[in-house]
């Protein structure tokens, strides 16, 4: 009975150590971020065209939440904290990489949303930004 279990637990770990491996094996061979994007086989161009698409629809879903807070308080909000406490923000505020899309107050009815895009650095040249 003891020598079953053994076995049992030698098998999970040789399995869990196997799946570790490919999930290495498998990010070693994906392309690096700055090659052309025509040279990247087709998967990898939908699936970065649907981590923009996902960041436009968060970065939508939030500019909605803001105009509505706008439209009771006649203000835009002084930062998503103030959003969050109103009860307009529901998991729409971070973009596809897991970064937190950053609100700016630009006046009383307009501000600024930003998403520091792929490399989740904000401030360079794949950083998605909006204005409204």
């Amino acid at each position: 009975m003891k020598l079953r279990g053994f076995l049992v637990i030698i098998v999970l770990a040789a399995g869990l150590l196997y799946l570790l491996w490919t999930l290495q094996v498998g990010r070693e061979q994906l392309p690096e971020q700055g090659g052309k994007e025509e040279q990247l086989p087709p998967q990898i161009r939908a699936y970065r065209a649907a981590e923009l698409q996902s960041t436009k629809a968060n970065m939508l879903s939030l500019k909605t939440a803001i105009f509505m807070f706008t439209a009771e308080e006649g203000r835009t909000p002084k930062d998503l904290q103030e959003l969050k406490k109103y009860g307009g923000l529901r998991g729409a505020d971070l973009d596809a990489w897991g970064t937190a899309i950053k609100y700016e107050r630009l006046a009383d009815e307009h501000f600024r949303l930003t998403s520091a895009g792929k490399d989740k650095t904000f401030y360079t040249s794949d950083d998605i930004v909006e204005e409204y």
